[in-house]
């Protein structure tokens, strides 16, 4: 007996990799047949031109030229900066959140973060009350984070898997 995850491969090859495009229209199943996503797909190259003639009018002749220079890490880039703000914008509306929106909220906060980090006696402070703790700890939770997306990047627990 064959697994079932074959089935379903062999069906989607036969499915993807059919030259004649009466049996893709005849097969009412299909996605692509659906008009909600018909709809969702117009709207998105829609949204999607919108903001590429925004982006382009901003950035101007050094956008284009940077964009150039990417050659061929452009569209992951681009791809990998849209998942982020998509996420971002989930994350906001699912906790009810909202960026500040004044300029002054944001400079104001900065400052604050600047002031205690070159400010000596807040780090005593933070010594005599325990504070440095916590402190490592989110230390330690940030590295830990960047050394998993270090694995999960190379994909491999310890160094590279280099193929000569």
């Amino acid at each position: 007996m064959r697994p079932q995850i074959s089935r379903v491969t062999r069906l989607a090859g036969r499915r993807f990799n059919s030259s004649s495009s009466s049996s893709s229209s005849s097969s009412s199943g299909s996605p692509l047949n659906n008009p909600n996503v018909q709809k969702a797909v117009e709207g998105a190259q829609k949204a999607y031109a919108q903001s590429a003639a925004t982006v382009k009018k901003v950035a101007g002749p050094l956008g284009e030229r940077v964009g150039s220079a990417l050659g061929g890490y452009r569209e992951p880039l681009v791809y990998n900066a849209k998942v982020a703000s998509s996420l971002a914008r989930q994350v906001w509306q699912a906790e009810k959140l909202a960026p500040p929106l004044d300029a002054s909220t944001w400079a104001r906060a900065y400052s604050e973060i600047w002031a205690k980090g070159t400010n000596g006696g807040y780090w005593k402070n933070l010594l005599k009350t325990g504070g440095w703790a916590g402190l490592g700890v989110a230390a330690a939770e940030a590295y830990g984070l960047f050394s998993i997306g270090e694995i999960i990047g190379r994909r491999n627990l310890v160094g590279y898997n280099l193929k000569e």
